[in-house]
């Protein structure tokens, strides 16, 4: 158990040099990206957006 004590930073440094794949990046980042967008555009708050505003838009048509 000591040994393995003693080797942690080398097994630390080796487990975590790897870079994250740009795939993975890729779809982080447009998660985030898609999650703005769609809070902005149906939030009543944000956007302005409501289903009661879409109806009366429709009835009117």
């Amino acid at each position: 158990m000591a040994e393995e004590l003693e080797n942690i930073d080398k097994f630390e440094a080796k487990e975590t040099h790897n870079k994250l794949p740009i795939g993975w990046l890729i779809l982080f980042w447009g998660l985030i990206i898609w999650g703005a967008f769609y809070l902005y555009m149906y939030t009543p708050s944000l956007g302005g957006w409501s289903q009661e505003k879409e109806y009366q838009e429709s009835v009117t048509k």
